[in-house]
């Protein structure tokens, strides 16, 4: 579920001299999509791990640990904090575009300037992360005043024609959430938002689009997933927001599955969510995505938390992770810190998923390393490695760790991986 961000289309920083000289020299050669030659299948591909996701809302912090958090806007731009994540959605206004359009919710074109600015902040981020995947959300579940004409018969109404405001993300939310629910059932708005992924997309600024509020697969839905690939097309990345639940009716059209809300009472077991992880696999669309966001108990300070959601992803996926707020908090969704853990030591994967590790944990082998889930039902348990590693978390080197419950590690090649 989506909350608006305060300030979520913030003036951008001024890059380094070099990094503008460097942009506009390859600009000027090959025209604003020339900074990365790969395909959304290769960025997809030839990442490295641990990935991460920004979900609408920014990381704030580098959490170095207890006491140790230094705020991320004091020590780099907005971009490059961007361009810690290896996939990104958000609202297409976030990235400067402009419609001539009404109404938000009524764009189907965009001004060529502000598709001339979007590409320049697309190709200012791929400049720092080359493999970064970049999705436009589109609203067909709810939205905000103003989305619409207040007499546009998309709003969905009550007996007495008045809209109908959506309670259930009010009472998720301890912001204010004036949002009302839209007609989603609607032939002309099913269209409408296929239209309008159908434009996001054709503009060059996203790779495709991500539907919010998918945890039913009711007959409406189906049909809108279907319309909305096939005016997107079959490159477009899709994905939808499934919670804890599978989309077994929209696989057939989408890529991924942003699975918000670990570690909430209603998402499920992580037994469930391994079942997910691994559904996905072989149900979804080429290439596949999942992007596992967990929720933290106490504070963004909970790291086994942190290491249990990442090393789980890690071992039963080719997936992204966030670890970040609970939606109850009174503030934007998914804010969340950026944890020294979570930079790119482990290279790709190099061997299968979901292999049993030392008394009921799981490993799975990267380039540089070997990635541990103990599950939380588990007990404690040591893993040995035949020569010294490096422990991700803490920096020890050794041959033999051990590693609590509902916790995980990261155990780097030594030499390879520094």
């Amino acid at each position: 579920m989506s909350h608006p961000v305060p300030g979520q289309a913030p003036a951008i920083r001024a890059l380094s001299i070099a990094a503008v000289s460097l942009l506009a020299g390859v600009v000027a050669a090959s025209g604003p999509t020339a900074v990365t030659p790969m395909s959304i299948q290769e960025r997809i591909a030839t990442r490295s791990f641990p990935s991460t996701f920004q979900a609408w809302a920014p990381a704030q912090n580098l959490n170095n640990g207890p006491g140790a958090k230094v705020p991320l806007p004091s020590m780099e731009s907005q971009e490059q904090t961007m361009a810690r994540h290896d996939l990104i959605f958000t609202g297409w206004r976030a990235f400067g575009l402009q419609t001539t359009a009404s109404h938000e919710g009524l764009a189907k074109n965009f001004t060529p300037a502000s598709i001339t600015r979007a590409l320049a902040r697309r190709n200012r981020l791929l400049s720092l992360n080359p493999h970064m995947i970049l999705l436009a959300e589109v609203r067909y579940y709810d939205a905000r005043d103003g989305y619409l004409p207040s007499d546009s018969p998309w709003w969905k109404r009550d007996r007495s024609g008045n809209r109908i405001s959506n309670t259930q993300g009010a009472a998720s939310s301890g912001i204010a959430y004036s949002y009302s629910y839209l007609d989603y059932s609607n032939p002309q708005l099913q269209r409408q938002v296929a239209d309008q992924c159908q434009s996001l997309v054709k503009t060059g600024v996203f790779d495709g689009c991500m539907l919010d509020w998918w945890g039913r697969e009711d007959a409406d839905r189906i049909n809108l997933i279907q319309l909305v690939r096939a005016a997107a097309g079959g490159q477009a990345i899709l994905i939808v927001n499934t919670n804890g639940n599978i989309p077994e009716r929209s696989a057939p059209y989408i890529n991924g599955m942003f699975m918000e809300g670990y570690g909430a009472p209603w998402f499920g077991t992580w037994q469930k969510t391994v079942s997910n992880l691994t559904w996905a696999q072989t149900h979804l669309q080429a290439p596949v995505i999942t992007a596992l966001e967990g929720w933290y108990k106490n504070s963004r300070d909970d790291y086994p938390i942190m290491r249990q959601i990442t090393t789980m992803s890690l071992v039963f996926s080719n997936g992204y992770v966030l670890f970040g707020d609970p939606n109850p908090l009174p503030t934007a969704d998914h804010l969340h810190d950026f944890y020294p853990f979570w930079n790119k030591r482990l290279g790709r994967p190099a061997g299968a998923m979901g292999q049993a590790g030392p008394s009921g944990s799981f490993i799975r082998e990267y380039e540089n390393g070997s990635a541990v889930f103990n599950p939380p039902s588990n007990r404690s348990v040591e893993i040995s490695f035949p020569e010294p590693r490096l422990r991700a978390s803490t920096g020890e080197r050794a041959s033999s760790f051990q590693i609590d419950p509902g916790d995980g590690d990261l155990f780097l090649n030594i030499g390879r991986s520094l």
